[in-house]
């Protein structure tokens, strides 16, 4: 890790990133945003996903794999190269269709 006087995270090496509750890599964070990895995220870690807000705005971006993102009352298919938005605030699940790993950052920053 990286930082400058003021303990603000210029580099995070893959040796020190942090995992979250649900199995995200927490990556960096800067003062107004965060950025995580879902990676080999698999079918079965998502079959109980329910409906939820976060006091966030996610923008997300698939590398691989395919996801079944509800947004409100939206369904969205998304596969590799797809980009995707979760408003703050907004009601919202998600349904791994095929492993995937995907980067999001999230604003306001999130560390966990």
């Amino acid at each position: 890790m990286t930082q400058n006087s003021e303990s603000q995270q210029y580099k995070v090496s893959r040796s020190d990133t942090r995992h979250g509750d649900e199995g995200q890599h927490q990556l960096v964070a800067g003062q107004r945003g965060s950025m995580r990895l879902w990676h080999n995220e698999q079918p079965s870690d998502t079959r109980d996903k329910q409906p939820h807000s976060n006091d966030y705005e996610t923008l997300g971006y698939v590398i691989s794999g395919k996801v079944e993102l509800t947004v409100g009352d939206q369904t969205l298919m998304l596969g590799e190269g797809d980009s995707y938005c979760v408003p703050q605030g907004v009601q919202h699940t998600y349904r791994v269709t095929e492993t995937l790993t995907a980067v999001e950052v999230t604003t306001p920053g999130q560390s966990s």
